[in-house]
């Protein structure tokens, strides 16, 4: 069970404890078992509505800042919007309220517990017993990479060392961290730091690796684990830039099976159906306004690339001026200047793409994948980036593990960070792994903004 799961089972506790006790206050010192069992779906509704705002406001998401100013503030604002809900769900639902006073005090208390509770998890989880100590073999832009998120996430509960290089030992305030020893001198630096884990992070291993001092450091206890394999765990995205063909070729994953992908298929079709249907009022109010807005067709149709690199009509809002002298379809990519206000709105909460649940009833496209990239740009993409046209081996989303982690790509740095979410995705597909990029799709949309 990893930190944030432990923590929302803490969280949950917590916040059925504080309403529990002060159920029990409000009723007396004997309060009646039938009151009790009335009051029980009730203190769980408040429950279960603190915990998705805490997830909302991204409580359990540890790739960012979980200092105290941005612990204090995200924690303000989740329990902020429970009480809005509540509120809310309190004048619908008349039934569901809790007497008195009971939500409110119990929100304010919970502030507090939920700081005490953090302040102390994030405290042990770098403290022995509670952590292990880490050595990073390597110094390239991975092992930097590795160290930078074991010193920035408690989650982890990994304490860094330092490194092994191939030259002598650097100066404590080396970038990243202190070099402490060299490659073959791994044993002397386990037993002199008590290692319990070592990450090979090396950007080249040919006669470098010392494979029986490693052999003996494993036969003692002591981790060993590959670089890349461990960034993947740690941010949910593969390593790009230090994959080799055979690390995919071996490596676990990549199971597409014909009923798994029937099942995708099914599950896309339904879901585009039914939004197609619900949403027809709307997509005619939106094609009005974008009518009424600026002269110009209502969707944008693009050529994108989709499954086994074969080309589709992409179809969505129109969210931009159309420029003199070009026809309806042409339309210059992310012109910022030239998109208007009802586009802007579309943008920001991604209606603009409400279109495209028309290609994946065609087939074009699926519920979740890769997003479909520009028909002109996978070339250089391809030629650019490593395994690009890995993307293309699984039909195109209209969300994806990508967007919901990375947002929009507006540089080659963007997209190759793109692809990393991509290839994991790709690689951990899964019907739990789709639903879960659906929650927090809507996660972004009902937030209205980028990820990241």
């Amino acid at each position: 069970m990893t930190l944030a799961q432990r923590l929302a089972w803490l969280e949950a506790l917590s916040t059925l404890g504080i309403l529990g006790v002060g159920a029990v206050l409000w009723l007396g010192p004997a309060p009646n078992a039938d009151v009790l069992w009335a009051l029980a779906p009730r203190v769980a509704l408040v429950a279960a509505v603190c915990l998705g705002s805490l997830y909302f406001n991204d409580l359990y998401n540890f790739e960012l800042p979980h200092d105290f100013p941005n612990l204090f503030g995200r924690l303000c604002r989740a329990l902020g919007v429970s009480a809005l809900a509540l509120a809310v769900t309190y004048v619908v639902f008349p039934a569901t309220m809790i007497p008195g006073h009971l939500t409110s005090h119990a929100l304010l208390t919970l502030l507090a517990v939920m700081l005490l509770i953090r302040g102390a998890v994030y405290a042990l989880a770098k403290r022995a017993p509670f952590s292990e100590r880490v050595l990073i073999m390597g110094a390239g832009a991975l092992a930097l990479e590795l160290a930078q998120q074991i010193r920035t996430r408690p989650d982890l509960a990994l304490r860094l060392l330092g490194f092994l290089g191939e030259t002598a030992p650097a100066t404590p305030g080396a970038p990243g961290g202190p070099t402490i020893g060299r490659y073959t001198e791994v044993e002397a630096a386990v037993r002199r730091h008590r290692a319990d884990r070592i990450i090979v992070a090396m950007p080249d291993r040919r006669g470098r690796l010392p494979v029986e001092a490693l052999l003996a450091c494993r036969v003692r206890g002591v981790r060993i684990e590959e670089g890349t394999e461990v960034y993947e765990r740690f941010t949910r995205r593969l390593a790009v830039e230090s994959l080799t063909p055979s690390a995919l070729v071996f490596s676990d994953g990549f199971r597409v099976t014909r009923a798994r992908l029937a099942i995708k298929r099914v599950l896309s079709v339904v879901i585009a159906g039914l939004a197609l249907a619900a949403g027809a009022p709307f997509m005619a109010f939106m094609a009005l306004l974008i009518k009424l807005e600026s002269p110009g067709p209502v969707f944008f149709i693009q050529e994108r690339v989709g499954l086994r690199g074969r080309t589709f009509r992409l179809i969505k809002f129109r969210t931009m001026r159309v420029v003199d002298g070009t026809t309806g379809d042409t339309v210059i990519r992310d012109n910022m200047s030239r998109v208007t206000r009802v586009g802007a709105v579309l943008r920001r909460y991604r209606l603009d793409e409400v279109p495209q649940f028309i290609n994946i009833l065609r087939g074009d496209m699926s519920l979740v994948g890769p997003r479909p990239e520009m028909a002109e740009n996978v070339a250089t993409f391809t030629d650019l980036i490593p395994f690009y046209n890995l993307r293309h081996e699984v039909r195109p989303g209209l969300t994806g593990w990508a967007q919901v982690r990375a947002g929009y790509s507006m540089s080659l740095e963007e997209v190759t960070r793109k692809l990393c979410y991509d290839l994991y995705y790709i690689k951990h597909m899964s019907l739990g792994f789709d639903l879960r990029i659906l929650f927090d799709t809507v996660k972004f949309v009902l937030c209205g903004k980028r990820p990241g």
